[in-house]
């Protein structure tokens, strides 16, 4: 006879819940330590002890853009957008017919600019599975296999950004508090987007290698090979991003 009783039901729910719980822990686990292992599961079975990688990349997603404000990438702003002259002319003369203050733009600008920044992260996985499916064109592999390999290359991008930006941001702090003035310039470097690209793309080219090796089975110099060229695509998706960020921001504020 079915338990209606509201102590089953909610034992029910918890029980849900710890299950999905376990099961991200698990997904998280084997996206750091075995990289292209996930996609195997996904295509060859054991799906179900996985989330799904979509799901995965939204939940990243959101923790991410959570803590986005605090990291060092994808810490674009107004302020930064009107150094380029370009920009700023476009802005300059948006402001000079409607009549809008500066102070008021930059308000709404930078609000619009949040919400952007999301939904354009996610057009970038499928716009690098389809570099992937190139790239191993007469692979026999399918750009549903390239697209769940990317999503778990964007997932480890944002969470290892995470891990690394929580890791300077304590260094720099400890550095600044153990040698004061002497190391702000040595702090202001590391936290400059050039080192955090630099840093965070060196990941991800060690991350697809060893993917590409156990999901693809490729041999080392193709993977190495593969690597280096999506790696490469990553970084002109983020410069892409950047300005594609700033038009599609400046259109609809």
């Amino acid at each position: 006879m079915k338990d209606y009783t509201i102590g089953h039901v909610v034992e029910e729910a918890l029980g849900e819940f710890t299950h999905c719980d376990s099961r991200f822990l698990r997904t998280l686990k084997l996206l750091f330590t075995e990289p292209g292992q996930l996609s195997n599961a996904y295509f060859h079975g054991g799906r179900s002890r996985y989330t799904k990688p979509l799901t995965l990349f939204v939940i990243i997603n959101v923790i991410f853009f959570f803590a986005q404000p605090y990291a060092g990438l994808f810490g674009y702003g107004y302020t930064e957008y009107m150094t380029h002259r370009s920009y700023a002319s476009a802005v300059r003369s948006h402001l000079s017919q409607s009549g809008e203050s500066q102070q008021s733009y930059t308000a709404r600008f930078d609000a619009n600019l949040q919400n952007q920044k999301k939904s354009l992260l996610i057009v970038s996985v499928p716009v690098l599975a389809l570099v992937m499916a190139i790239v191993f064109v007469g692979s026999g592999r399918t750009y549903a296999e390239h697209l769940v390999i990317s999503v778990q290359v964007y997932a480890f991008l944002l969470s290892y950004l995470a891990a690394v930006v929580l890791l300077m941001f304590l260094s720099m702090k400890m550095a600044v508090r153990a040698f004061g003035p002497a190391a702000q310039p040595i702090a202001r470097t590391l936290g400059t987007e050039f080192v955090m690209d630099s840093i965070l793309l060196i990941g991800v080219a060690t991350y697809m290698y060893a993917g590409f090796r156990r999901a693809y089975h490729a041999s080392r110099t193709r993977a190495a090979a593969s690597a280096v060229v999506l790696t490469l695509a990553v970084g002109l998706l983020f410069l892409l991003y950047y300005n594609a960020l700033f038009y599609a921001t400046f259109w609809t504020t």
